[in-house]
């Protein structure tokens, strides 16, 4: 009994020292339905997927533009020495139009946005973002 009781101890202990070591932070999340983003959004478009994103609110919008099954993301990631990264999904087809996911980004940070057909094995292209609308 001692045993098993230091094993149920040394694990949790184990699984904290892993994740506390993780440096980078990611999430992602399902587009919920919208209109298209703002005028002034940074845009980034690769076979079969459109991405945008606003500073102001950390906003990311997805858009599938080939009717070919396959669903969509648009990414923001930052660049070094930061790590952080938010995914927006897309899966209502190409008739579905926009979806939005509304993140919490660090400010005042360098980074990029993906466009993705077929999230990762598809086409993908990127640009250059800015994390503030206050520059």
């Amino acid at each position: 009994m001692k045993k098993l009781r230091r094993a149920l101890l040394v694990v949790p202990a184990a699984a904290v020292l892993l994740t506390a070591g993780t440096a980078t932070v990611a999430s992602a999340a399902t587009g919920a339905p919208s209109g298209a983003p703002p005028s002034g959004a940074t845009c980034v478009s690769t076979s079969g997927a459109k991405a945008c994103f606003a500073a102001y609110g950390d906003r990311v919008w997805v858009k599938d533009t080939a009717a070919n099954g396959q669903s969509v993301a648009g990414t923001i990631k930052s660049t070094l020495p930061e790590r952080w990264g938010r995914e927006c999904f897309n899966s209502r087809g190409k008739a579905g139009g926009w979806v939005m996911c509304d993140f919490d980004v660090p400010e005042y940070q360098d980074g990029r946005l993906w466009a993705v057909n077929n999230p990762f094995i598809g086409s993908q292209s990127y640009t250059k973002i800015y994390t503030s609308g206050i520059i």
